[in-house]
C-alpha cells in the first residue's frame, strides 16, 4: 500500500481534476458544479484529494470507512446527485486511478483500493436511504402535526422541531410580516445557526421585507409572499438576489435555503417557514423537490385548519416572545380585577380577575401577548393567575371584603387535565370554597360536546366552581352546546352589546337582540350577564330587559387589587337617579311591550280583544292592561294616537311588515322630539 499511497500523494491533485473536467459533461453534475463559487470548488477539489489518501490509508478500519462514506453519501444526498449519477461518477474515478497510477502500484494494491471505493459506494448509497426515511418520518410526523396542534403559536413550535430533526435541514425558522411588510420571525430551531440568525435578522441592517418596492424585499422570504410558491436559495455565496445577508449566512454556516409558504388553496399565505440547508443546493434535487411540496400541502391544510380553529393575532418576534413567556413565569404577571354588577340589587359581589404583563415601564394587555404564548406559557399564565387571584380575595376578607372570583379558563383547558389540577390546588391552598370561584370558558368553535371534553368540564363542576361561558354570540355560538354544556352564567359578547351615538334603529335592533338572549339564557335555566357596558343609560337599558349583570367602564374599568378596596369603600350602593328615563330605557320598556303584544297575541281569543281595546269597543280592563304604554311615550292624545297605530299594524300585518316598520320609526322621532324638549 505504500506504493499507492506515494503515487497518490503525487497524483491525486491530477486525478481530481480530471474526475470534476469529467464530471462537468454529466447533465446532473455539472448542475451541482455550477452552483458553486470558485473557492467552493476548489475547497471541494481539496475535500476529495483528502478522501482519495484517507481510503488509502492502512489504518483505515471498517467502522472509520463506514463513518467517512455515509458522510459523504448524506451530502450527496442533500445536494440532489442522484443514485444513477453517483454510481456512474465512481466508475469515472476507478478509469482515472488505473489510468494515472495503474502502472506505478501493485496489482494487489490496486485491487484492495477498487474493493474499498465500491465499499465506500455501498455506505454511500446506505446515507441515501437514511435520509429519504428521514424525510417519510418528518411528513408523517408533520401529517399528525397538523390535525392535532392547538393553535398557531403550538403548532409553528413543534413544527421546527419536528423539521430540525430531518437529516437534510441544518435548521428551520418561520415567521410573518407586520402591517408594514417587515419580516419577523417568530420561532428557530436546529442549533446554534438558526438561533443566531434570527438574532443577527433581528437587527436594522439586515431587515427582511415582503414588498417588492422595498431594497430588501428580493429575497426567498419576500418572493414567496408574494407569489405563494416555495422560493430558493441555491447558494448565498451565488446568488445575486441574497447579496444582503451573504456574508451573515457564511459566518453561521449556512449555504442554501428554501421558503415556504403555509397558505390555504387560493388563499394569500399566513406565514413563511424558511429551511436551511449547510450545503449549497440543498433542497433542488428531485427527491427534495418532492419533499417541499408534500410538506407545502400539508401547511397549507394548517393554514385553513389554524385560521378557522381559533384565528391568529400579530406577528411577535421570537426573541419578544420568549421574554413575554418568561415574565409570566416570574414577577412580571400582575392580576387587576374588574366588578361585576348584580343588576337585580345594585350591589357588586363578584369581580372578574384579568391579567397583565408588566415589561418595564409598559403594562401589556392580554390582547397584546396572549397570542404570542405557547401552551405550556398559557398553562402558567392560568396558574399563577388563578393562584394570585386566590390569594388576594383572601386578603380582602379581613377587611370586610367578600367577593366572588371571576377568571377565564383557556379553551385548551379542556384538553388537559392539569389546568383542573392547578384550580383545585388554588383553591386548597387558599382555603377559598369552590363556588366562590367562576371558570369562564371562551366560546369558539374548540369548544365542543365530545366527551373528553364533557369529562374535564364534569370534573369542574364536581370541584364545585361556577361555569361561564364567555363571548356568547361571538361567531362560533351553538344552541346545541348551550343547551348541553353544564354552565352556570352566560356572557353576551361586548361587540354585540354595543350602541352606537346614532341610536335609533340599530339600538332598538341591539336592545332586541340582547332582549331574546337573555330569555333564551334564562330559559336554560342560566344567569346572563353583558360585558363591556360603557354608559349608565344602557345599563339601566339592560335591567328593565331582565340581563342578571354587567361589566363595562359604566361600572368600572379593571384595577389593582389595592385599588379594588378603594374603589369598593367609596362607591354608592346605587347608580343615581336621572332626572327622566333615556331613549334607551324607553326603547327597552318598548322591546318588552312588544314582545308581550305578540305572544298575548297567539292566545286563542286574545287578539280579538286588544284589536277591539284598540279601536275603543267596549270596555277591557286585561286588554288595557296588556296594552299599556306607560314609560315609553309622554301621555297626550298624539302620543296615544300613535301607540294605537302601532298596536293595530303588530295585530294587523305582523312586525316584519312596512306598516309597523313605519309606525316605529314615527315613535322613534317622537321619543327624540320628547327627550329634546
Amino acid at each position: 500500500m505504500q506504493t499507492l499511497i506515494e503515487a497518490l500523494h503525487r497524483y491525486a491533485a491530477l486525478v481530481v481534476n480530471q474526475f470534476y473536467e469529467e464530471l462537468a459533461r454529466l447533465p446532473k453534475s455539472r448542475r451541482i458544479l455550477e452552483m458553486l463559487s470558485a473557492d467552493e470548488l476548489a475547497h471541494l477539489k481539496s475535500r476529495q484529494v483528502q478522501n482519495l489518501l484517507a481510503l488509502a490509508s492502512p489504518g483505515l478500519t471498517t467502522h472509520s470507512h463506514a463513518d467517512m462514506a455515509q458522510r459523504i453519501g448524506r451530502i450527496h444526498a442533500i445536494v440532489g446527485l442522484d443514485k444513477e449519477e453517483l454510481a456512474r461518477s465512481r466508475g469515472i474515478l476507478q478509469e482515472l486511478l488505473y489510468k494515472l497510477i495503474g502502472t506505478q502500484v501493485s496489482g494487489h494494491a490496486l485491487s484492495l483500493y477498487a474493493r474499498r471505493l465500491t465499499s465506500d459506494l455501498a455506505w454511500q448509497l446506505k446515507a441515501y436511504q437514511d435520509v429519504q426515511d428521514s424525510m417519510q418520518d418528518v411528513l408523517q410526523r408533520v401529517t399528525r402535526l397538523v390535525w392535532e396542534a392547538d393553535g398557531y403559536i403550538d403548532f409553528i413550535g413543534q413544527l421546527i422541531k419536528t423539521l430540525a430533526s430531518h437529516d437534510a435541514i441544518a435548521g428551520c425558522a418561520i415567521g410573518r410580516p407586520d402591517e408594514s411588510g417587515i419580516f419577523h420571525f417568530e420561532a428557530a430551531t436546529g442549533g446554534k445557526a438558526p438561533a443566531r440568525l434570527v438574532e443577527v435578522l433581528a437587527q436594522e441592517r439586515h431587515v427582511i421585507s415582503v414588498r417588492a418596492d422595498h431594497p430588501h424585499g428580493q429575497g426567498d422570504i419576500g418572493r414567496a409572499w408574494r407569489s405563494g410558491k416555495p422560493e430558493r436559495v441555491v447558494n448565498y455565496q451565488t446568488d445575486p438576489l441574497v447579496a444582503p445577508w451573504r456574508e451573515l449566512a457564511q459566518s453561521e454556516g449556512l449555504r442554501s435555503c428554501v421558503a415556504i409558504p403555509l397558505a390555504a388553496p387560493g388563499q394569500p399565505p399566513i406565514a413563511i417557514l424558511v429551511l436551511y440547508s449547510a450545503f449549497p443546493g440543498g433542497f433542488i434535487g428531485p427527491h427534495q423537490v418532492a419533499f417541499v411540496e408534500l410538506l407545502q400541502t400539508l401547511l397549507g391544510c394548517a393554514a385553513m385548519r389554524l385560521k378557522t380553529h381559533d384565528g391568529i393575532g400579530a406577528a411577535v418576534p421570537v426573541g419578544v416572545r420568549q421574554h413575554w413567556a418568561a415574565l409570566v413565569r416570574t414577577d412580571g404577571l400582575e392580576m387587576h380585577y374588574q366588578p361585576l354588577l348584580n343588576l337585580r340589587t345594585w350591589a357588586v359581589t363578584k369581580v372578574e380577575a384579568l391579567a397583565r404583563l408588566r415589561d418595564g415601564d409598559r403594562l401589556l394587555n392580554p390582547d397584546e401577548f396572549l397570542g404570542a404564548l405557547a401552551s405550556d406559557d398559557l398553562l402558567a399564565l392560568y396558574a399563577r393567575g388563578v393562584d394570585e387571584a386566590l390569594a388576594d380575595r383572601r386578603r380582602w376578607l379581613p377587611e370586610g371584603l367578600d367577593l366572588d372570583i371571576s377568571i377565564n379558563l383557556p379553551p385548551a383547558a379542556l384538553n388537559d387535565i392539569r389546568y383542573f389540577e392547578a384550580t383545585r390546588e388554588a383553591l386548597a391552598a387558599h382555603a377559598c370554597p369552590p363556588a366562590r370561584l367562576t371558570l369562564e370558558v371562551l366560546e369558539n368553535e374548540s369548544l365542543s360536546l365530545n366527551q373528553g371534553q364533557l369529562a374535564i368540564l364534569t370534573r369542574f363542576r364536581e370541584l364545585g366552581v361556577l361555569l361561564a361561558e364567555d363571548d356568547l354570540g361571538s361567531g362560533h355560538s351553538g344552541l346545541a352546546r348551550l343547551r348541553e354544556l353544564p354552565f352556570d352564567w352566560i356572557k353576551i359578547d361586548q361587540a354585540i352589546a354595543h350602541i352606537g351615538s346614532d341610536g335609533g334603529d340599530a339600538a332598538l335592533d341591539v336592545l332586541r337582540f340582547i332582549y331574546q338572549l337573555t330569555r333564551l339564557g334564562h330559559a336554560l335555566g342560566k344567569l346572563v350577564l353583558a360585558e363591556g357596558i360603557d354608559t349608565l343609560d344602557l345599563l339601566r337599558a339592560l335591567a328593565i330587559l331582565g340581563v342578571d349583570g354587567a361589566q363595562g367602564y359604566a361600572i368600572a374599568k379593571p384595577m389593582e387589587a389595592s385599588r379594588l378596596r378603594a374603589w369598593m369603600a367609596q362607591r354608592p350602593s346605587c347608580p343615581p337617579e336621572p332626572p327622566g328615563e333615556s331613549l334607551l330605557a324607553r326603547l327597552a320598556r318598548f322591546v318588552i311591550w312588544e314582545e308581550r303584544i305578540t305572544l298575548v297575541a297567539a292566545v286563542p281569543g286574545a287578539r280579538a280583544r286588544l284589536a277591539g281595546h284598540t279601536a275603543g269597543v267596549g270596555e277591557d280592563a286585561l286588554a288595557a292592561s296588556l296594552a299599556a304604554f306607560d314609560g315609553i311615550l309622554p301621555p297626550g292624545e298624539p302620543y296615544r294616537a300613535l301607540q294605537r297605530k302601532l298596536l293595530e299594524a303588530l295585530l294587523g300585518e305582523g312586525r316584519s311588515s312596512e306598516t309597523y316598520r313605519e309606525a316605529v320609526q314615527e315613535m322613534l322621532a317622537a321619543m327624540t322630539r320628547a327627550l329634546a324638549a
